[in-house]
């Protein structure tokens, strides 16, 4: 969908510039040519479908009050859909109380902007900057605000408070190269949000209030009551991915996949990919989180890093607490510098009839955790696949460790008696390996090494 409508763009754009080029061509050298007597929509690209909110009075100084105005271009789209164009600049608007300052008033609307660094909605105000949500909880979708996008556009919280974008009830939509910054707040909050992507999503220098539960994007399936309508979702987050997304410089957490203050339904389905947590401003975290309500989370090329702590905070934080069902988390790298920042680098939960699996989950720590590398609820009650995770210094493994494995690679080879030097870290009690010098089965029982002979 994204690259079709980015080639009709293309194409009306393209298009109005013949148009002008040919206008000029046929006026003559002695013509008069009159400038600004075109409609709005006409003028941004010689069609409907194309909205510029400088045609419909925007300044985009940074100064002036553009909320009226670039709302008037977003309803104007609303009557069939289409694009709604910000030229470079920055277009201060304005909340007012529970009213967001904008708000995508029909479906089918595509917000476009020069660049995510050149166009930017500044807010002038606590409260919420984008409201792009349906009109109230629906398990069939019909009251979902549904296929929009935002393309190429910056949002700047301004050090107020208030979500930057606000996704409740809403459906089939997609955000790419999308830049936000500055926010006092969560900056994208979605509840029963369903089918939609997110591609280079950049998040920098955002956070809630100390201690809160405020991470830069939370998706659940419940949250409370703002004002009005809105309320408790009657169903879920589902089928969500983040791919190349980078969330930096946060305080209270980067992103948490949760059920919300309501036990309704699961999460589910979420996909991770190759996406960035990194900050120096914790006081407080984790900076990923996936609750024990959730199925099939998959989160896989992730670096993580805890360089230091906001001032006046010091309290290590667990970095991933992972807890979902049927879900996995692979190919990641947790890292902090000289400061003692973690915790423990996973929190790791497994629920009745479910195996936590984890692959290649390796810490790289300037100064070791507080715990250990992963550490074990003690409420766990399924199973556990870990495979070649790691820390590079400190406690391996602490808490409740697992008595029950699910199956693993193949035992280890050693070509004479098996110890904890034949291994390059200390392996955990209920590891097995073959001496096959000797035809033994050695088992690691409570620290120490027993085997049984094996029939030649």
């Amino acid at each position: 969908m994204g690259s079709e409508q980015q080639s009709d763009s293309s194409t009306r754009r393209r298009k109005f510039l013949a148009g002008a080029v040919a206008g000029l061509a046929g006026a003559g050298a002695g013509a008069a040519i009159t400038v600004g007597s075109a409609t709005p929509a006409a003028a941004a690209a010689g069609g409907s479908d194309w909205f510029d909110v400088k045609e419909y009075g925007a300044v985009g100084d940074g100064s002036t009050d553009d909320t009226a105005k670039v709302q008037a271009a977003i309803d104007a789209a609303a009557a069939g859909g289409g694009t709604v164009y910000f030229p470079t600049g920055k277009y201060l608007v304005k909340p007012a109380g529970t009213t967001p300052a904008l708000s995508v008033t029909g479906n089918n609307i595509r917000l476009v902007g020069a660049n995510s660094k050149a166009a930017m909605l500044v807010k002038g105000a606590d409260g919420i900057l984008l409201r792009m949500s349906g009109a109230g909880a629906d398990n069939t979708g019909a009251t979902h605000r549904r296929y929009c996008s935002v393309d190429d556009l910056g949002f700047n919280g301004n050090n107020h408070t208030g979500l930057l974008l606000e996704l409740y009830y809403t459906d089939n939509c997609y955000f790419r190269d999308v830049f936000m910054t500055s926010n006092l707040d969560i900056c994208v909050d979605a509840v029963e949000f369903w089918d939609s992507r997110f591609y280079n999503l950049v998040i920098e220098s955002s956070t809630g209030t100390a201690g809160t539960s405020s991470p830069n994007i939370w998706l659940r399936n419940t949250s409370t009551a703002t004002s009005g309508a809105w309320g408790y979702s009657t169903d879920n987050i589902n089928q969500i991915h983040f791919t190349g997304c980078r969330l930096e410089a946060f305080g209270t957490g980067a992103l948490w996949i949760t059920q919300g203050p309501a036990a309704i339904n699961n999460p589910n389905g979420i996909h991770l990919t190759d996406c960035k947590f990194e900050t120096s401003q914790m006081q407080g975290g984790p900076h990923l989180k996936v609750d024990a309500s959730c199925k099939h989370v998959h989160a896989s090329n992730i670096y993580a890093y805890a360089g230091g702590f906001a001032s006046g905070y010091s309290t290590a934080q667990n970095i991933i607490a992972w807890a979902g069902i049927a879900s996995s988390l692979e190919n990641v790298l947790i890292a902090n510098g000289s400061t003692a920042t973690i915790n423990s680098g996973i929190d790791l939960y497994a629920g009745s009839g479910t195996t936590a699996v984890l692959r290649d989950v390796v810490g790289v720590y300037g100064t070791k955790p507080a715990g250990a590398h992963i550490y074990y609820e003690a409420s766990s009650a399924g199973d556990f696949l870990v495979e070649n995770c790691y820390g590079n210094t400190g406690t391996q493994s602490s808490g409740t460790i697992p008595t029950r494995n699910q199956p693993g690679p193949r035992l280890r080879l050693v070509a004479g008696a098996v110890s904890d030097s034949s291994f390059t870290r200390t392996p955990l009690d209920g590891t097995t390996a073959v001496d096959t010098a000797n035809n033994r089965l050695y088992v690691r029982v409570g620290g120490s090494w027993m085997w049984t002979q094996l029939n030649s």
